[in-house]
């Protein structure tokens, strides 16, 4: 059962969700005291309430597509019968609320307006844009991005922090994602678009630039570096894509999305002079085995 549970809940991708409010935190933190990013407990009740709010929004995602599952997937846990769609109904509401929760707790109205709208924008993907092109690909990118800024309004106790800073990591998040979720539309398809292939890399070269222009050369600041290193995973994965024959795209996807461990990473150590930040930035790293491993006994899209 518990087996079934991680295979709901896509196993391998949970690793990569601590580090959204991880580095919201320490982006806030960090551009409110001249640089000194630092963590307290506020942000492990960030984490939890991102945790819970992207699993229940895997729960509801399957929920709703429990119909085509019986029919297309029906090895999958809740149409097998092997997760109870009445607990998977009930785990979907208990995540939701202690993710909202733990967001009020943390940081009273403000937590609360921005958990409320990252649970929004979790139901609208899931049950209206996730099969509109573009308009669905950037609705799963902003629940990312307001994942991070779950971590930034923790630390702040503000809905909308005042650090460009932290807006951009959002967006830099969103748009990855996006990008990601864009090519996952092709999975069940022959080949994907060149441009949807490549688009994701595109992204982080991109963010690259900005870091390169806006901290430092790639070897001189450990953020830029680490966004290099992104960049370069997800280009060797590209590179794969344009095989002949091509090979199956959702193990792409899943090696995709593993890619947010170094960008998260990247955005930990924009604010470097602290351990912590670095002891995060680390321990994200760590995670992208980590998830690798789990990734051959799970699926991840």
């Amino acid at each position: 059962m518990f087996r079934h549970w991680l295979q709901l809940l896509r196993a391998p991708n949970l690793f990569t969700v601590p580090g959204d409010p991880l580095a919201g935190f320490l982006l806030a933190y960090g551009a409110a005291n001249g640089g000194k990013a630092l963590l307290d407990p506020r942000a492990a009740l960030a984490v939890l309430a991102s945790l819970c709010l992207y699993s229940a929004g895997l729960v509801l995602n399957d929920l709703l597509d429990l119909d085509e599952d019986r029919r297309e997937r029906p090895d999958r846990p809740l149409p097998s019968g092997a997760v109870p769609v009445r607990a998977a109904k009930i785990a979907c509401g208990a995540l939701t609320l202690v993710g909202l929760a733990a967001m009020t707790l943390v940081a009273g109205q403000a937590g609360s307006v921005v958990a409320i709208a990252l649970a929004l924008c979790i139901g609208c993907y899931n049950g209206v844009t996730k099969n509109i092109p573009v308009l669905g690909a950037m609705n799963m990118g902003a629940c990312r991005g307001l994942s991070l800024w779950l971590g930034a309004v923790a630390a702040t106790q503000q809905a909308w922090p005042q650090a460009g800073i932290v807006l951009m990591g959002a967006i830099i998040l969103t748009a990855y994602i996006a990008a990601v979720t864009n090519l996952a539309r092709h999975e069940t398809r022959p080949s994907a678009p060149v441009f949807a292939r490549v688009l994701p890399a595109l992204v982080l070269f991109g963010a690259t630039l900005l870091f390169h222009f806006g901290l430092g050369p790639i070897f001189q600041r450990l953020a830029t570096t680490m966004f290099a290193i992104a960049l370069a995973f997800a280009s060797a994965e590209a590179g794969r894509l344009f095989r002949k024959p091509a090979p199956p795209l959702p193990p792409s996807i899943g090696a995709l999305i593993r890619v947010l461990l170094p960008l998260q990473a990247a955005l930990c150590l924009t604010f470097p002079f602290t351990m912590q930040a670095r002891a995060t930035a680390i321990a994200l790293l760590v995670l992208m085995p980590v998830s690798r491993i789990v990734g051959r006994r799970f699926y991840a899209s």
